[in-house]
């Protein structure tokens, strides 16, 4: 799976199915579901089979997009793939991010704010020829061929508001948009109401104000498909899981 460009920038009317399903889930009758939802992945409590490891994907060694390590990937990012699910291959994937392509990635990573979140950024940022879309392309080829999800998983750690975690889960329940990062910069820029419906929910939910706002709802979208069965074919991102090959 590629990123392609939407010609002539993207606009909401290309994402409408998308945009209605996430308005749900947000401030619409799934609202309900999304809030229980966020507050089972990320609760604390309970037993080690209950907890869902990928509740610590941003927090763990402080975040990948500390001050000291913002713009280098490094073995506690490649560490933090696994609890999202994705181990194939990740001794070689630790050999070419912190190694083999380190220069580059660095040289892209410093052309991405920290700070700076998706409804709040122009489309340059996502654009073609983009650093994000550059680094993207490169992250594709660590460790393997073509590891579109590892890419996405490994941006969404190092830039956790500006590039949101992606799958092949989420994809399917968005019935693969043409351009995830167009689908979702269109929702939010389209109504500002809705970052601000997000923002609520999190709060909401509890104890998850540090996590990010891409984060909170690849966690909405990805809980939303495991009970309406299209990760059935899959794992699931719990503590206890046996890994499953990751498809990319």
């Amino acid at each position: 799976m590629s990123i392609p460009q939407p010609a002539g920038g993207p606009t909401a009317d290309d994402y409408a199915p998308q945009h209605e399903l996430l308005d749900r889930c947000i401030s619409g009758d799934g609202r309900g579901d999304s809030l229980a939802s966020l507050r089972q992945y990320f609760r604390e409590d309970g037993p080690g089979e209950a907890l869902y490891s990928g509740r610590r994907f941003e927090r763990l060694a402080s975040g990948g997009d500390a001050p000291d390590v913002r713009d280098v990937i490094t073995p506690a990012d490649v560490l933090a793939l696994s609890f999202l699910s994705i181990t194939d291959r990740l001794p070689a994937v630790t050999i070419n991010v912190t190694e083999t392509y380190a220069d580059q990635i660095t040289k892209l990573l410093a052309q991405l704010p920290t700070e700076l979140a998706m409804h709040e950024a122009s489309w340059d940022y996502y654009a073609e020829g983009s650093p994000a879309a550059e680094l993207w392309t490169l992250l594709c080829h660590c460790g393997g061929k073509h590891r579109w999800v590892t890419a996405n998983k490994l941006l969404a750690r190092k830039r956790p508001h500006l590039l949101p975690v992606y799958d092949n889960e989420v994809a399917k329940l968005l019935d693969q948009p043409i351009s995830f990062w167009a689908c979702l910069w269109t929702w939010f820029h389209a109504n500002p109401s809705r970052q601000e419906a997000l923002t609520r929910l999190r709060a909401e939910a509890g104890g998850i104000e540090d996590i990010s706002l891409l984060r909170c709802l690849d966690v909405v979208l990805w809980m939303r498909g495991a009970a309406f069965g299209a990760t059935s074919h899959s794992h699931d991102r719990r503590h206890h899981e046996r890994p499953a090959p990751q498809a990319e």
